[in-house]
């Protein structure tokens, strides 16, 4: 029990001795809470087109910038603890699963090779890829498969001493591969022979092996100062043992990086050993704390030359990305081996760094504290100067400042002038040596101050008045700048020599010049209007460089004057509140809360916690050749930008990760290695609601980067917004050939990127493509054509039958004029006036020749005209009914009725359409038996019509013989011209008759 203990405690003062102390990297970490599946991590590989394939004890994670995108045995994986991770030439990944054999990927789809296909043991534990084959080292054995078949083409099984043969790990030498196992010590495989030999047994326990140069690094189990051995490769194959024995814990992985530095994960089996290792002069350093490693469970690792990151997988933590490049280095209070370093300024004094905090001066070389002045030695020496300095009682401060207590006591900051390093404070001002000595005390209460001479100081009173003193060291020719002269200084807070002048910076009041003991405001004298400054530095042009309180920089020349040469936007920077500003050449170091800007030209680049600036409190700075220091409330950073400032950065690829339409998911079969295959879509017009994800590739920093996009050839389409989102929304895009432009804005490099990421096609409705709109347009030519044709068609037989119409009137005309004239007619009317001649009747010969006359030449006239008034036509009328009536004697009584709201000479008619009906009443209703004959005919206007009544009292017509007056040729002819001039008039005429009761004929013409 005793001697259990003894050894417990040597491992532990060991332990200790291992986990020295050592830089602080950045780091970053993946767990569940970031989308892994497991906090498990068994392997960890990251592939040519830089996706970080993480395998843990349930499922397999991909990493793209940190997105994770998770596999499991549902989307065809063999197994979900995933052991190993290997990718072959053809850049197509492989598996090891601990349980369900191996799987391989060729970025879509899974193929499962098990013991059912040869395979020796689904318990993987490693995979080695060498020239087109995969080593597969199992529980029970080795199977080698050849990749371009995927068959297995070796198996070898043996019973270890333990009913084992478990394969832990592979190795090549000189083209040969061999391999180590748990208890069974190390063999080589001979594929010729179809065998494998037993090389080395002396240390039969075997969990990792890693080749260095010409030697061999083997991991046994953990013994104290005996878990690895380092041996030459010769000696290892000639079965010596190693000489060379350290480490204290069981070591499952090895990586070395490009500066040769090896890394191991220790997880111990009998002893709580485990953590991160390196390995220094064949001893181990501990480098959790370094590297911000929580767990001492560690299993894997992985090395990635191109970002010069460590991955190291834990047993319970997760995944850990370690930035190696250690650009920044921190140094904290701790590395110093003190509690607390509140730093408040710093300087560089010949080949020291001055360090000055709340606690005292450190003067320091290569990090390493030479001298140290504490409060303690400032305050003391204050106090002997007043005891032995009988000067210093001249001084106004003296009193108050003698009766200060050390807890009152506090450093403000320093300046080196004339190789003294001189140091304010809340008591005076102290001098101090380049050794470190305290020379000299003033009690001077001092904000800002500086030296004109070797003599001659300015200095700002802490809230209180500008002062100048001729000689300091004797307080000769004290002078105060009153505060009622606006041109004098107030709550100044730096004070900086150029070209002979001073220029003051005051919190509150702005810049001011001092020259020959007076000084110039440039805020009251409206110069200049900016009178909250917090920051002040003179560059390497010797400009001024001024920042005031509300985040924005100007650079001023005052050489000539004064001229503002540019201005830096507070939009520009990232963050506000701006803590330190230094110069290097045209670079400006802008402190911030956000982290370190660096501009230059327009550009800025950003410094952050991911570089592993984790403080962003400062305090202080200083700048010296290419390496700049930053206080912190805890300790300094000191980054050396020479290769950060002139590090070349190519251009940013991006591909699409995922694409929804319609908010739904497209088809994965799109995809293959976690971005879509093609650089197009084509969708139709009702999927025009697009959301597109993407990821930069290889993007060493991604929270360092902003997006930006257009749409081109949608209209008005603008640059949206920056953002880190990388999601593009697109809702309801009409048709049409879209590109989606992408504009990425690296805040580590200061670069701006732009591409051409995605061609989208909205196909048009059916109705707007060209084919419908062609077909469309033939369809309606062929229509207008036929249309034409037919209304040509028709405009000719209209002109026909118009003709027809007019050649049909004029020949009814004719008729009706031959009807009106007939022979029959002329020839009683001829009759009748010869026998008026014969009867001696000349008057009446005279008159029936004069009214036949009128007849004859009323005929010929309205022959001519289209139609005719109606008055005509009535007066026409009484002169035939005169005529007729003579030849019966006059015993047909005439009666002749027009209604009084007609008006006669407005109202037009067809000629020579009556006539023939009241012809036909003296030619066939009236004969010698008639006693009383009478004919009436009237005229009324109903509507758009004319109605005339042809009444007669005559002997009418039989029944069987009705069709004789419809058939006389005189009411045809008016019917067919009626029809002609009035096509859309029915039954325009009406004709009723009664035997022995007379006719009735009611003729229906419409006025125009």
């Amino acid at each position: 029990m005793l001697s259990f203990k003894k050894s417990n405690l040597l491992f532990i003062l060991f332990f200790i001795v291992e986990t020295t102390f050592s830089q602080q990297f950045p780091s970053k970490n993946f767990s569940t809470i970031d989308g892994l599946p497991n906090n498990s991590i068994y392997s960890i590989y990251k592939d040519t087109r830089g996706i970080l394939w993480v395998g843990t004890a349930n499922g397999l994670s991909a990493i793209q910038n940190g997105g994770v995108k998770n596999y499991s045995t549902s989307d065809g994986l063999a197994h979900n603890s995933c052991w190993a991770i290997a990718e072959d030439g053809n850049h197509n990944m492989w598996f090891g699963s601990h349980g369900g054999g191996l799987s391989f990927y060729n970025g879509k789809n899974f193929e499962i090779i098990n013991q059912k296909k040869g395979l020796i043991n689904d318990k993987i534990r490693r995979l080695f890829i060498y020239k087109n084959l995969l080593y597969i080292g199992t529980e029970f054995g080795i199977s080698v498969l050849d990749i371009k078949t995927h068959k297995i083409i070796f198996s070898h099984k043996i019973i270890g001493s333990r009913n084992l043969f478990q394969v832990m790990d592979f190795v090549e030498i000189d083209s040969q591969i061999y391999f180590g196992t748990f208890n069974d010590g190390f063999w080589r495989v001979d594929l010729a022979k179809k065998s494998i030999k037993l090389i080395n047994h002396k240390e039969q326990d075997i969990f990792s092996i890693h080749k260095k140069s010409d030697s061999l690094y083997i991991c046994h189990s953990d013994h104290i100062n005996n878990a690895i051995s380092k041996i030459s490769i010769k000696d290892y194959l000639s079965n010596k043992d190693a000489n060379l024995h350290f480490g204290s814990s069981v070591f499952w992985n090895f990586a070395t990086d490009k500066r040769g530095i090896t890394y191991i994960a220790g997880n111990g089996i009998n002893f709580a050993t485990g953590g991160i290792y390196k390995v220094i002069n064949n001893k181990i350093i501990n480098l959790n704390d370094a590297f911000g490693i929580e767990s001492f469970e560690v299993w894997s690792l992985y090395y990635d030359s191109k970002t010069d990151n460590l991955y190291v997988g834990t047993i319970n933590k997760g995944l850990f990305k370690i930035d190696l490049k250690q650009e920044i280095k921190y140094y904290p209070a701790s590395f110093h081996k003190k509690s607390k370093l509140d730093i408040v300024s710093l300087a560089n004094f010949k080949d020291q760094n001055l360090i000055l905090n709340k606690a005292g001066l450190l003067f320091l070389k290569k990090n390493k504290i030479t001298t140290e002045i504490s409060n303690q030695k400032f305050y003391d020496f204050a106090r002997f100067s007043f005891r032995t300095n009988p000067k210093l009682s001249q001084y106004e401060y003296f009193v108050s400042f003698s009766k200060t207590r050390l807890e009152a006591f506090e450093l403000r900051g320093l300046k080196i002038i004339n190789s003294i390093i001189w140091v304010n404070s809340t008591i005076g001002l102290f001098g101090i040596n380049t050794d470190g000595i305290i020379k000299e005390y003033y009690p001077y209460s001092t904000s800002a101050f500086d030296f004109t001479d070797h003599n001659k100081i300015i200095f700002q009173v802490a809230y209180g008045k500008f002062c100048e003193v001729e000689n300091f060291r004797t307080n000769y020719a004290f002078k105060r700048y009153e505060s009622n002269n606006v041109n004098n200084p107030k709550d100044a807070f730096a004070i900086l020599p150029l070209a002979g002048k001073y220029y003051v910076a005051s919190s509150t009041n702005g810049l001011y010049r001092y020259e020959n003991g007076k000084f110039y405001s440039y805020y009251f004298n409206n110069i200049w209007k900016e009178n909250e400054i917090v920051q002040i530095k003179i560059n390497d042009k010797k400009e001024l460089v001024v920042a005031n309180s509300f985040g924005d920089i100007f650079i001023i020349d005052v050489l000539k004057g004064f001229k503002i040469i540019h201005k830096i936007d507070r939009k520009l920077l990232n963050g506000n509140s701006i803590s330190f500003i230094e110069c290097y050449q045209d670079y400006l170091f802008i402190g911030t809360e956000k982290g370190l800007n660096i501009y230059k030209n327009g550009t800025v680049r950003l410094i952050d916690e991911e570089q592993g600036l984790t403080a962003k409190t400062f305090t202080s700075s200083n700048i010296l050749g290419t390496i700049l220091t930053i206080g912190t409330q805890n300790g300094y950073f000191e980054f050396d930008f020479k290769d950060y400032i002139v590090s070349k950065h190519t251009s940013r690829k991006i591909k699409i990760t995922g694409i929804d339409v319609n908010f739904e998911t497209i088809n994965q079969n799109h995809f293959k290695w976690l971005s879509y295959n093609s650089d197009q879509i084509v969708l139709p017009y009702n999927k025009n609601t697009i959301s597109i994800n993407f990821e930069p590739q290889n993007a060493q920093y991604p929270n360092k980067l902003k997006y930006r996009y257009q749409v081109i050839g949608l209209s008005n389409s603008n640059w949206s917004k920056w953002t880190k989102d990388k999601t593009i929304n697109l809702t309801y895009l009409p048709n049409g050939n879209y590109i989606i432009r992408l504009e990425t804005k690296d805040l580590f490099s200061g670069e701006i990127s732009l591409n051409d990421i995605f061609k989208i096609q909205i196909t048009p409705p059916f109705w707007k493509t060209w084919w419908f709109l062609g077909g469309s347009c033939l369809l309606i030519c062929i229509c207008v054509y036929f249309i034409y044709i037919n209304r040509i068609r028709a405009v000719k037989n209209q002109e026909r039958n118009k003709a027809e119409i007019q050649k049909r009137f004029a020949e009814t005309k004719m008729e009706a004029l031959q009807s009106q004239m007939n022979p029959h007619f002329i020839f009683n009317a001829m009759n009748s006036i010869q026998n008026y001649i014969i009867d001696n009747n000349t008057d009446d010969a005279l008159m029936y020749m004069g009214e036949f006359s009128k007849i004859i030449r009323q005929t010929l006239n309205n022959s001519s005209a289209q139609r005719i008034a109606l008055s005509d036509e009535i007066e026409y009328l009484q002169s035939y009914i005169t005529l007729e009536n003579m030849r019966f004697k006059n015993q047909v009584a005439f009666e002749l009725i027009i209604d009084e709201n007609l008006d006669l000479f407005e109202t037009e008619i067809p000629p020579m359409l009556i006539q023939p009906f009241v012809e036909n009443v003296f030619v066939h209703a009236f004969d010698s038996r008639s006693l009383t004959p009478k004919l009436t005919i009237s005229f009324r206007q109903q509507d758009n019509y004319l109605f005339c009544e042809i009444i007669d009292n005559g002997k009418g017509v039989q029944s069987g013989n009705a069709n004789k007056l419809h058939t006389s040729k005189g009411i045809d002819l008016a019917k067919e011209r009626i029809a002609l001039f009035q096509s859309d008039n029915s039954n325009p005429i009406v004709i009723s008759s009664s035997q022995n009761e007379g006719t009735t004929v009611i003729l229906k013409l419409q006025i125009l």
